[in-house]
Parts: structure tokens; C-alpha cells; sequence
């Protein structure tokens, strides 16, 4: 499957930002859809990768608490 083009990618944005109640200005459409294009072409390489059995996902989600002081 092909990455959406800037006018499918456009409309998108538009629907999803009205649903939100978000303004998307003139100015700010071509950075946004310079970025949902990014994330479209990395969704696509992700998405045409293989699975096998072990890539099962995990049933429970346990978070690891960060070790050291972040410095």
C-alpha cells in the first residue's frame, strides 16, 4: 500500500482537526503535512515487515522504572 498523496493526507488532517476542534492555520499545513508524511512512509516500512510466532505482542504492559539520575 502506497503512502497517501498531500491531498488525501490533506483532507485527512482537516476532518481529524475538526473532529478535535483544532485550527490548523495556512501556514501551518504544509508542516504538518510534511510530518504525517514521515509518519506515513515510516508506518508503510513497519507494516511490510514479517511476523513470525514470537512477535506476539505482550499481554500486560509493565513499566521499567529509569535506573540512574537521567544525567
Amino acid at each position: 500500500m502506497a503512502a497517501p498523496n498531500d491531498d488525501v493526507r490533506a483532507a485527512a488532517v482537516r476532518a481529524a482537526a475538526a473532529q478535535l476542534g483544532l485550527a490548523i492555520t495556512a501556514e501551518q499545513m504544509p508542516g504538518v503535512l510534511r510530518y504525517t508524511g514521515l509518519a506515513a512512509m515510516m508506518a508503510e516500512q513497519v507494516m511490510g515487515l514479517p511476523l513470525g510466532p514470537a512477535d506476539e505482542p505482550a499481554t500486560v504492559f509493565v513499566p521499567v522504572v529509569p535506573r540512574g539520575d537521567g544525567s
